[in-house]
């Protein structure tokens, strides 16, 4: 008969993770050169951004862009979570997902396409290309500079998943723009 542990062993064993992801980020993450890579990646690129975003549709941009930050973070949790892959350096301990990743590099160049590329058909092809290119440039870059790690994940299963991203949320824009659009103000 199996026993199955109760609330307070979950908690413990939960104490004793976090604890070590403390120490081995102390000990092996901290200040390596990761460590200064991926803060350069939280940072910089939002200069970049900002000098490239269209002013005039910031809103409707930064919307699309939260939207993506929230589902990326969403699908990484999962997948950290089942171990289909994991991070091997971070910014912080605590967190174990990739930040400059989920909350600046993804959601730039997906805002980047979604402004650029306003008409389905060239935001589909960029997105497609995008997605060829974070599934099989970016991820095995991360993996070399051993950020990053596949588990029993593969990148062409990150490929559809990143193309559909784009083009869901572009479909779920369209009706908040319209909503939106009776009371956005004039340029």
């Amino acid at each position: 008969m199996t026993q199955f542990p109760t609330f307070e062993q979950v908690l413990e064993t939960q104490n004793i993770s976090i604890d070590y992801q403390i120490q081995h980020w102390l000990r092996y993450e901290l200040f390596t050169p990761q460590f200064w890579l991926l803060i350069a990646m939280l940072i910089l690129p939002w200069f970049i951004w900002w000098r490239l975003a269209d002013k005039n549709r910031l809103l409707e941009i930064i919307i699309y862009g939260l939207l993506v930050q929230t589902i990326v973070t969403f699908l990484d949790e999962i997948g950290c979570q089942l171990n289909w892959w994991e991070y091997r350096y971070d910014i912080e301990p605590l967190f174990p997902r990739l930040i400059p990743m989920n909350f600046t590099i993804l959601p730039i160049v997906y805002m980047l396409n979604y402004q650029y590329y306003r008409q389905w058909k060239p935001f589909v092809s960029a997105n497609i290309v995008l997605a060829a290119g974070l599934a099989f440039i970016g991820e095995p870059l991360f993996a070399a500079t051993g950020i990053y790690a596949m588990l029993s994940w593969s990148n062409w299963y990150s490929f559809p998943i990143y193309a559909a991203i784009a083009i869901l949320l572009k479909l779920a824009m369209e009706p908040i723009m319209k909503a939106w659009a009776p009371v956005r103000p004039e340029n």
